[in-house]
């Protein structure tokens, strides 16, 4: 008698749990951020999402789970269809990753645009070389291509770059505060990322282009959050 008396409770709250859920979502949208990295990219959106007053519930940051294009994809379809699996799937998943070294980065983007994640509603938010380029658009317009140097990796040529900028000069990897820092500065990066995609329209040029960022999308979307 005690063991069904705690299975009713138990799909009771369950079903409470998921009667509150789908009130949420008849009030608005919900999104999804999964990030490749640990630090650098939940900080920012963090920081972005407490200064517009997002409430919680209508933007989630997943913890990271793998730091590379294929893991960040594959989390991101985990928790969709855990949504799913309840009746309360996300609005959009948004896969924020960067193209770097990556070997796995053109399958990722592949995957997401494939049969496998229809009706998934995952969107990729990439940047080539790396996210500090969403950064550096900040300050000025450049579709310069980045390389490697000397002992530098590819990201490293782009962190130096960012380090000559106003305020930046001690920039690392997880730093917080960079969101309020450059936060006025935001339109301009808008209006350069946008700028950057027109220099490298079709359909690969989020595989092949270099530099190149769609960071400016997910953004913009945050922006407009009562609308979510």
């Amino acid at each position: 008698m005690g063991t069904d008396d705690l299975f009713h409770k138990r799909k009771a709250r369950k079903a409470e749990a998921l009667a509150r859920k789908q009130k949420l979502k008849a009030s608005g949208r919900r999104f999804l951020i999964v990030c490749e990295g640990t630090k650098t990219e939940p900080l920012y959106f963090s920081e972005l999402l407490h200064d517009l007053r997002v409430p919680p519930q209508r933007v989630k940051i997943a913890k990271n789970d793998g730091n590379s294009p294929d893991r960040v994809v594959a989390h991101a379809i985990s928790l969709q269809r855990d949504e799913i699996a309840v009746g309360d799937a996300y609005d959009c998943v948004y896969c924020v990753f960067d193209r770097d070294n990556h070997d796995t980065f053109a399958g990722a983007l592949q995957k997401i645009r494939g049969n496998a994640c229809a009706g998934l509603q995952l969107k990729a938010i990439t940047s080539t070389p790396c996210f500090e380029l969403w950064l550096l658009l900040h300050f000025d317009f450049s579709d310069a291509p980045f390389s490697p140097a000397g002992k530098k990796s590819i990201g490293d040529t782009v962190i130096s770059r960012l380090k000559k900028k106003p305020g930046l000069t001690r920039y690392g990897k997880g730093d917080c505060g960079i969101y309020g820092l450059l936060k006025q500065r935001v339109p301009n990066a808008v209006e350069n990322a946008k700028r950057l995609r027109d220099a490298a329209r079709g359909l690969e040029a989020q595989t092949n282009a270099n530099p190149w960022t769609n960071v400016d999308e997910l953004v913009e979307a945050l922006r407009n959050w009562p609308d979510l």
